[in-house]
């Protein structure tokens, strides 16, 4: 059996620094007078490493933006603006064209615009062409006549309220230490391992009036995120089934589930916490969210 550290991830030392920093959403609320901004900022990890190995960064920029604008989502706010940190040893005009194509291609798919950013070229910090990609959203909270909508998590999440969960379209961009751990053990890269992020805005913006919480489910996998959007001491039922691809990487892993849940998404890369009474709303607006659990 192999487990996250073995793969140079300490998750527990991880937990403490951002309980140190007194860190708890998915992004910063800044509240200026009549309007309130939430920030967010990530990057993509280890899996622009797969992207070196493949020779394929077209997708990547993808990732950068989803992480981001995924994340504003789970206070209740659109993505508007995105900004890029790219660094780099050295520059190479075919990988540069490729990442920054994805970024686009990302804040379109996101609906927010791309209003600047930084490259860098590094030498002796990166050795030759590798690079870092890191990025900065801010997204804005729906109002009406100055009266918010949409203040996210809401405070009256209840016992029997539903756990409904969209799907992912892969790992997303998080566990890639041990992806590539686990592949270097037993077969070659699939390109199946850079399929983008999906951005979950039209979905989550289009069911807001309905849904108590959302969680991005993240590093830290399903059990590190979605206890982020409840009230504390907040228990919860939500049985998962790894099918697919998904069994394959636990099979390979030999991990107990519930360790792989803390890692990976497991398929399911937003969970919404929803009423029972407004459930079939949300399942009809969103074709392919389905009911997983419920709040315990």
């Amino acid at each position: 059996m192999i487990s996250y550290k073995d793969a140079g991830v300490d998750v527990k030392e991880a937990d403490r620094i951002v309980k140190h920093l007194g860190m708890s959403g998915f992004g910063s609320v800044i509240r200026l007078g009549n309007i309130w901004l939430v920030l967010s900022t990530d990057g993509v990890g280890t899996k622009l490493l797969v992207a070196e190995e493949i020779g394929k960064f077209d997708t990547i920029g993808i990732d950068l933006v989803a992480m981001c604008a995924n994340d504003v989502l789970c206070h209740g706010a659109r993505p508007h603006s995105f900004l890029d940190y790219y660094a780099t040893g050295h520059l190479n005009f075919r990988k540069t064209k490729q990442i920054l194509k994805g970024i686009v291609t990302g804040c379109e798919l996101a609906g927010c615009k791309l209003v600047g950013g930084e490259t860098a070229e590094l030498p002796g910090m990166y050795d030759g062409d590798r690079f870092d990609l890191a990025g900065f959203c801010m997204g804005i909270v729906a109002r009406r006549d100055m009266n918010y909508l949409y203040e996210i998590p809401r405070k009256d999440i209840v016992t029997g309220d539903l756990i409904v969960g969209i799907p992912s379209s892969g790992p997303h961009s998080n566990g890639y230490s041990l992806i590539r751990k686990l592949y270097n053990s037993y077969v070659n890269y699939e390109d199946y391992l850079l399929t983008p992020t999906r951005i979950y805005v039209e979905e989550v913006m289009s069911v807001l009036r309905y849904v108590k919480a959302v969680a991005h489910i993240t590093g830290g996998g399903i059990h590190g995120n979605l206890p982020r959007v409840l009230p504390e001491g907040t228990t919860y039922n939500l049985p998962i089934r790894l099918e697919g691809w998904w069994k394959e990487l636990h099979d390979m892993s030999k991990m107990e589930q519930h360790e792989f849940e803390c890692i990976f998404n497991c398929g399911w890369g937003m969970l919404l916490v929803v009423s029972k009474d407004e459930v079939t709303e949300v399942l009809e607006e969103i074709k392919d969210a389905v009911v997983l659990g419920d709040i315990g």
